[in-house]
């Protein structure tokens, strides 16, 4: 689970989940990676989830699902 990885194991989930979104490859997947690494403690994938759900990027725009996501991106901060 991911919940066990250091926060520099984090980041790259992070990053990998990021660069798939921008590629437009497999954005679904994205987007679970995001939200297992913000759960897990990462507020920059968190804050990246917020953004997406507010500016409906490729997903739903969705305002609680955007300020559910930044709110735990402030809390990990």
């Amino acid at each position: 689970m991911i919940h066990q990885l250091s926060q520099h194991d984090l980041e790259h989930v992070y990053a990998n989940a990021v660069n798939t979104i921008h590629s437009e490859m497999n954005f679904v997947d994205a987007v679970k990676q995001l939200e297992d690494a913000a759960k897990a403690g990462h507020g920059k994938a968190a804050m990246f989830l917020a953004e997406l759900y507010f500016q409906g990027f490729r997903v739903e725009r969705d305002s609680l699902k955007a300020q559910y996501w930044q709110k735990l991106a402030t809390m990990q901060a």
